[in-house]
């Protein structure tokens, strides 16, 4: 393992849930614009589309449908229409499905870093001790 992954590893055991989903977020983007600048090469984009839906799996595996009511109903929905927009993407070779869920999961990473850091800020105590463990990595 080299130091980058030493890092990224140290970051994910000891991150909160809050700071868990950005993460995932934010992977779920960069992996969006690896597609997006994949064009041609249906290998590269292929891969790239594979990991966009590893992590919106691992969102759609985070959300907790009894707590989170009807926002946890409607991410669920939003995710699976995601994980739908991104493999009509690959079966249509098209670029515009990857563009409006890359626009969707920016959206929603900005208001999770939001409800993060306020929670953080209000609530301390609920936040220690929730790290949790995402199968993301790569």
């Amino acid at each position: 393992m080299n130091a980058h992954d030493t890092y990224r590893t140290a970051s994910i055991q000891t991150a909160d849930r809050g700071k868990l989903v950005v993460m995932v977020y934010d992977h779920c983007i960069q992996w969006c614009d690896r597609a997006l600048e994949a064009q041609t090469n249906l290998e590269a984009r292929t891969k790239a589309v594979s990991r966009i839906q590893d992590g919106i799996a691992e969102l759609t595996c985070a959300l907790d449908m009894e707590k989170g009511g009807d926002i946890a109903k409607q991410l669920w929905r939003l995710y699976d229409y995601m994980t739908w927009t991104l493999h009509q993407c690959i079966v249509q070779k098209a670029s515009d499905g990857i563009e409006r869920v890359r626009a969707m999961l920016a959206e929603l990473r900005t208001a999770w870093q939001s409800a993060a850091e306020d929670i953080r800020r209000t609530q301390p105590s609920a936040v220690s001790g929730q790290a949790r463990s995402f199968a993301l990595m790569g």
